[in-house]
């Protein structure tokens, strides 16, 4: 599984925080603290616990938190490194160097492709662009080879392990 690692500012402290989307849920790994997060209608859930929230402002260029009676000025950065926590099993992913598709990560929207059909793509080359968590992802291939199909067009919504690209 593709983990999102970001670098989480709060009232003048930093924290490295990892975050994988696990059956609907997302484990939030916040300084090596472990979470298990759903967030539905406004309102969080931490390892089971509901936590009301208010977001004022943008979270990328500075915003305000509030939870009960606690408000924190919050900003979230993108680390441009994807980490590995694990091996994808799908029948549609094949080895680098050979014939497959590539995925989304997450669900979210395409806001670019960056090939055509009849295009070589190289391996960890940038093939998407795609917004999640009103974050901005750029998607590489992890497979070499020639574009044979392009399974999604810019705008459209996509689901988690959803084939974008088709290589040969």
């Amino acid at each position: 599984m593709v983990g999102l690692k970001l670098k989480i500012f709060s009232n003048s402290h930093s924290h490295e925080v990892n975050v994988e989307k696990v059956t609907g849920e997302y484990k939030v790994t916040i300084d090596g603290q472990i979470y298990k997060c759903i967030f539905k209608d406004n309102q969080l859930f931490i390892n089971g616990e509901l936590f009301p929230i208010e977001v004022e402002g943008d979270l990328d260029s500075g915003a305000t938190v509030k939870s009960s009676n606690r408000a924190m000025q919050v900003k979230v950065e993108q680390v441009r490194e994807i980490i590995d926590v694990g091996p994808i099993e799908t029948d549609h992913k094949k080895a680098a160097g050979g014939a497959g598709s590539i995925i989304a990560p997450m669900p979210g929207k395409v806001i670019s492709i960056k090939v055509k059909v009849g295009d070589e793509v190289k391996l960890n080359q940038v093939v998407a662009v795609l917004e999640a968590m009103k974050m901005e992802n750029e998607i590489m291939s992890e497979v070499a080879g020639k574009v044979k199909d392009l399974k999604v067009k810019p705008g459209q919504a996509v689901e988690s392990d959803q084939v974008l690209i088709v290589v040969e």
